[in-house]
């Protein structure tokens, strides 16, 4: 018994770690694509990057909603991992 709590605390705060830190290094490297991506396709680069960064705040909370409603820790970290790698390999070849 002592050891399923433990274990639960621990998958808890995985959860809330990804949630936090995972979420926003996503939501960082999302929001530097978009701006990159943006002003590439010819929207002013000030423009861009202030639109790029208003649509973060929306992306953030909808990290962290998705990070406390899926069942799976090991499936929020590796959705964060994908995406951040995604979103660096765009940042690369459009920068």
């Amino acid at each position: 018994m002592n050891c399923k709590l433990s274990f639960d605390r621990f998958a808890r705060l995985l959860r809330l770690l990804g949630a936090v830190f995972g979420g926003y290094a996503l939501t960082a490297l999302t929001v530097a694509s978009a701006g990159a991506v943006m002003a590439r396709l010819g929207m002013a680069r000030s423009e861009a990057v202030v639109l790029a960064a208003m649509l973060g705040f929306v992306v953030y909370l909808t990290l962290l909603l998705w990070a406390f409603s899926v069942r799976n820790v090991a499936r929020l970290w590796v959705a964060l991992a994908a995406g951040g790698a995604a979103m660096a390999v765009l940042l690369h070849f459009v920068s």
